[in-house]
């Protein structure tokens, strides 16, 4: 791709111009489908109906939601507790760029909308007044997208686009490049791209990571927790609910029947009719007795009131086939059943779970390994050699150990001299977050120095008791007598 010359700064060349369009092209291919994610996640998504059992103007009256579409992400994002990034060796102050940034909370944004929509990006640049720098943003896969090069596993180029309120068109855009930076805008839908602001950062690399759920060979894009499974799971559980609901407001009320009475009976003082309700309310307990046809004796009968035991039982089996597919227990979907006896016994129940989970961790630290390169490139316009081997990401324990059971095996750990007592590693593995690892080792810093002091004032005292000691300590000479 040829760089524009310093006379085209003001406006996209005609590489930029085609490959900031192509790749807004791909932000609005995906739109359908990341919309379609989304709303299952919400609960919010439209479910199609049969029409024989139900008819279709009755059941848009009835608002049926069943969210197990939103359960499946949440109890895999919930595992993804992404605490910063691990120095070894060299120090980077990567630490202050985590808390600046807010990163502790904002990571878990990226995760969840790559776990919706199969994807996610972050982007990393110079702040402004008032801004953290560098500045750490994570982006929709709404409103982004980018090129990744398979051998690299990094992005060769990225595009966002964005719409100032009151707008209803897509008014800006934001082009990433190797080098350098692009901000777009234009005034009305169809128009060309005028050029906002170029930042020749001359990186060498685009300053956006991608965060990608389940990748394949074939698929480098991603895939979603909420797959075409899930959809269809929670599609035949809306519909099983609704049929539940239109019976309830059918059968609710016990059907009623009567023999051998005339119409007559059903009849007010003033001519009116009976109505039904009326007639199961009041009438019905006292219907006359024609002694002239005593073969007509009237005969009330009640038919069996209708139960909703068949349309849980159904749910029930999709709950467990819902279940199967994400790898959670069936007591995450609203279902009882039988508990687990010990801690080993919920451990197996939740093993898929957490194995997931780690392979998320495993794939989505990549990115966050990157964010911290483009950080340090950022801040100091370099990605110093032992960074591969000095820095890690750090996760908080996928598992759900108890506290117990964790300062169980941490003692375990530190009796067999595996692990120092004082060791981050240790802190974390009983489950401290950094503050309170900083405030734990704050507090042992003013223990030992009050021990000193105290030391240094109980020598003060006994030489001031004992004159002879002082002598000889002042003489650097042993004391003699006492």
């Amino acid at each position: 791709m040829t760089a524009p010359n310093i006379a085209t700064l003001d406006a996209l060349s005609a590489d930029e111009a085609g490959l900031l369009a192509m790749l807004l092209t791909r932000v609005s291919a995906f739109t359908r489908a990341n919309a379609t994610k989304e709303a299952y996640y919400e609960g919010e998504q439209r479910v199609k109906q049969l029409g024989i059992a139900i008819p279709a103007t009755l059941a848009d009256k009835i608002a049926t939601v069943v969210g197990w579409s939103g359960t499946a992400v949440d109890v895999l994002e919930e595992r993804l507790d992404f605490l910063g990034w691990v120095e070894t060796g060299a120090k980077y102050d990567l630490g202050s760029i985590f808390n600046a940034n807010d990163l502790d909370v904002d990571s878990g944004l990226g995760h969840l909308d790559a776990l919706i929509c199969g994807t996610a990006f972050v982007a990393v640049g110079t702040g402004d007044n008032g801004e953290p720098s560098p500045l750490i943003t994570v982006e929709s896969p709404k409103n982004m997208t980018g090129l990744r090069d398979a051998r690299t596993r990094r992005l060769t180029a990225a595009a966002s686009r964005f719409r100032d309120e009151g707008k209803d068109f897509d008014n800006g855009a934001t082009l990433y490049l190797k080098n350098e930076t692009i901000r777009v805008a234009r005034s009305s839908e169809g128009a060309a791209w005028a050029v906002v602001n170029r930042d020749q950062h001359k990186l060498g690399r685009v300053p956006v990571a991608q965060l990608v759920n389940r990748p394949r060979s074939s698929r480098m894009t991603g895939r979603s927790e909420i797959s075409h499974s899930v959809r269809g799971y929670t599609n035949a559980a809306v519909r099983t609910l609704l049929g539940m609901e239109v019976n309830r407001e059918f059968y609710s009320a016990p059907q009623r029947y009567l023999l051998n009475a005339a119409e007559d009976q059903f009849d007010k003082g003033d001519g009116s009719v009976v109505t039904g309700f009326e007639a199961i309310m009041s009438r019905m307990l006292a219907v006359p007795f024609d002694e002239d046809n005593p073969e007509a004796k009237p005969e009330v009968g009640q038919f069996a009131q209708s139960q909703p035991g068949p349309y849980l039982d159904q749910v029930r089996g999709l709950a467990q086939l819902l279940a199967a597919e994400c790898a959670i227990p069936p007591t995450y979907l609203g279902f009882a059943t039988d508990q687990a006896a010990s801690a080993d016994a919920i451990r197996a129940m939740e093993a898929r779970l957490v194995k997931r989970a780690e392979r998320r961790q495993a794939a989505f630290g990549k990115a966050w390994l990157e964010v911290a390169r483009l950080a340090l490139l950022v801040r100091d316009g370099k990605v110093p050699d032992g960074f591969a081997d000095g820095v890690s990401v750090k996760w908080r324990d996928a598992a759900t150990p108890t506290r117990s059971a964790a300062a169980d095996e941490a003692t375990k750990l530190v009796a067999a001299e595996v692990l120092p007592p004082d060791s981050s590693v240790t802190y974390d593995r009983i489950g401290l977050t950094p503050r309170e690892q900083e405030q734990v080792e704050a507090d042992k810093r003013r223990a030992r120095s009050r021990a000193i002091l105290g030391g240094i004032a109980g020598a003060a005292d006994v030489a001031t008791a004992n004159p002879r000691v002082a002598e000889a300590a002042s003489r650097r000479v042993p004391a003699e007598g006492n």
